[in-house]
């Protein structure tokens, strides 16, 4: 019985025990990865002349030799792996939307040099070993790379429990190429195929007659089947994993949370410049990356927020609705794992639901990576009344929810109205700081600041907290700077997520009003001539070209570039500094835009410079 007993036990503890140390190693500060390297190839030169040598020997100690090694030089290609030495050429998550055979060429980039230095060290071992009477080894090594195959597929394909906190922080990338869903074609194989083996091998071991030699090599081989089948129910039922190896997990630093601001409001409210003064003004030690989410196929804010002193992720396309929650949830996953920010700012599209980026924010798997939340919200001020005449939901949403609202192009409107658009929002939240501001920054106007402040006896009400509240060195507005306590408590942030649902539902109600917008974005091929553009942007304004509610691009005109808008009924152009291998091209969003007349408009205004 012992000949069973002891030889599983013993392929047991030196998997588990080797797979710890891996992790523990994986865990400590970058600086000793090549310590570490160094030692685990002086291990694998050991273990192939181990392998060679206990081919030759049929006993136990020689089995038990044979096993170890073969285990052993599998481990330095994991070491070698995960410590980003042997990897790929690939170091980048998976471009947004990238499917089908596309994104699984991608997953082979990432680690194509891995997988063919796993087959050279293969062929050594079999070199090694061949035409011995122990084999134990060889097959040791070749079962820990049918482990390491089948489970990488599985992980690929779906499967429920995808075990991200194995992975090391240098290599986050890799998260965008794991799916999660309940399981996927090739588990049943995998595990069936495991199955089969094992219990051929486990047959074998017990066949009356069966020598000991055989019969404990059948056992430590049969022994790692078992272990794969086990790895394998790991990714599909809920067995704590983790747990068998948390203290290898332990050299693992906590992940440094990072703070959010939300800058939110309808199209045309001047969000891109509010967001460019911000990142103006933060701490450039702080690393700042910028979730810039478009209406349209093609974007422009991202060329137009790039070089502030921030890394620009892109998510065009998209309105944070529910179709997009948890693709912005794998993203920001991805740009913390990526960058290590200290500061994320998410500018969404005019049209977005707001509570539902909220709510993404809110999930379990983000809330350990964030430790705060700040939403301010822009509103046009010229264009307040026409907006919430239509969409009374939408802006109840949006103003809800926001610790901070920005009144922006107070220079358009006359004092009463403020005052009116300052009533409006005490009502909607009386907790709310209100900022007056031109260009997208406060307003030094003593006159902006006046009016919106004449609101009542709320302007005293404490703020109504919507979201785990800022530490105090979040940035705020200047002339306006409010700070509160932040407390971390579970109690909290049950709230504010039962309160982002809440207003998300409410949020529901701007979709009548919404319905029927559209984008429609082209390139602009040569150069605009500077009045034919003028032209063309006064005729949008006029509403000549439909309902047409927000267009914005970005140009060659002259000598050389200008970027250029149009927002409630005005229409403004400006110089632009492009970027490497800026492309002209605008978007335009509305209801029932004449995109044939729009494109043709466009055309033209280009073929006027050349004439």
């Amino acid at each position: 019985m012992s000949h069973y007993v002891f030889p599983a036990l013993y392929a047991l503890f030196v998997w588990w025990f080797s797979t710890g140390v891996i992790i523990y190693l994986d865990g400590l500060p970058r600086a000793t990865f090549r310590w570490s390297m160094i030692g685990a190839t002086f291990v694998l030169a050991a273990s192939l002349y181990g392998l060679w040598a206990s081919s030759k020997i049929v006993t136990l100690g020689g089995l038990y030799c044979a096993f170890t090694t073969g285990l052993l030089a599998w481990g330095w290609q994991e070491i070698s792996f995960y410590m980003g030495f042997v990897t790929g050429p690939r170091r980048e998550p998976c471009p947004e939307n990238c499917h089908g055979w596309r994104h699984f060429i991608h997953a082979i980039e990432t680690s194509l040099y891995h997988e063919l230095a796993i087959i050279v060290l293969a062929v050594a071992v079999i070199a090694l070993t061949w035409g011995a009477p122990n084999h134990v080894g060889a097959w040791t090594f070749m079962i820990l790379w049918w482990m390491h195959q089948s489970a990488k597929l599985n992980v690929f394909l779906g499967v429920r429990n995808l075990n991200e906190e194995f992975l090391p922080e240098h290599l986050g990338f890799l998260k965008s190429f794991l799916t999660k869903k309940p399981m996927n074609l090739l588990f049943p194989f995998s595990v069936t195929i495991s199955t089969v083996i094992a219990a051929l091998l486990f047959e074998d071991a017990v066949r009356p007659g069966q020598s000991t030699f055989t019969a404990v090599g059948d056992v430590f081989l049969g022994t790692m089947m078992a272990l794969a089948i086990l790895e394998h129910w790991f990714l599909v039922l809920p067995l704590p994993a983790a747990a068998l190896w948390h203290w290898g997990l332990a050299s693992r630093k906590a992940a440094a949370k990072v703070e959010i601001e939300v800058v939110a409001g309808f199209l045309g409210a001047g969000k891109t410049t509010v967001l460019s003064r911000l990142l103006a003004d933060a701490d450039p030690a702080l690393r700042a990356v910028v979730l810039v989410n478009d209406f349209a196929s093609v974007g422009v804010d991202g060329s137009l927020l790039a070089g502030r002193g921030a890394d620009i992720v892109e998510l065009p396309n998209g309105c944070i609705c529910c179709s997009l929650r948890q693709d912005l949830a794998r993203q920001l996953q991805e740009t913390l794992a990526r960058w290590a920010p200290q500061r994320v700012y998410i500018e969404p599209s005019g049209v977005a639901d707001l509570a539902s980026l909220i709510s993404v924010l809110h999930q379990d798997r983000l809330r350990p990576l964030i430790s705060a939340v700040h939403v301010r919200a822009v509103i046009d001020a010229g264009a307040f009344q026409y907006d919430f005449a239509r969409m009374p939901r939408h802006f109840e949403a949006q103003m809800g929810l926001a610790n901070d609202v920005l009144v922006n192009k107070c220079d358009l409107v006359a004092p009463a109205e403020l005052r009116m658009i300052a009533a409006t929002l005490a009502a909607i939240n009386p907790g709310a700081i209100i900022v007056p501001a031109r260009f997208g920054m406060p307003s030094t106007h003593q006159g902006d600041a006046d009016a919106l402040a004449a609101r009542g006896d709320d302007m005293a009400s404490p703020p109504r907290s919507k979201l785990p509240a800022r530490p105090e060195h979040m940035p705020a507005a200047k002339g306006a700077r409010h700070r509160h306590e932040h407390e971390h408590t579970h109690e909290r942030n049950e709230n504010a997520e039962h309160e982002a649902d809440h207003a998300h539902d409410l949020d529901h109600g701007h979709e009548a009003a919404l319905a029927g917008l559209t984008a429609w974005s082209a390139t602009l091929g040569g150069v605009c001539h500077p009045l034919g553009l003028e032209t063309v942007l006064t005729a949008v304004a006029a509403g000549k070209f439909g309902a047409v509610e927000r267009v914005k691009g970005i140009a060659r005109s002259g000598d050389g570039w200008v970027r250029f808008d149009v927002a409630g009924g005005r229409w403004r152009v400006a110089a632009y500094a492009p970027g490497n291998d800026e492309q002209a091209r605008v978007i335009a969003i509305g209801r029932a835009v004449d995109e044939p007349g729009l494109a043709e408009a466009f055309r033209a205004c280009v073929m006027s410079a050349s004439m």
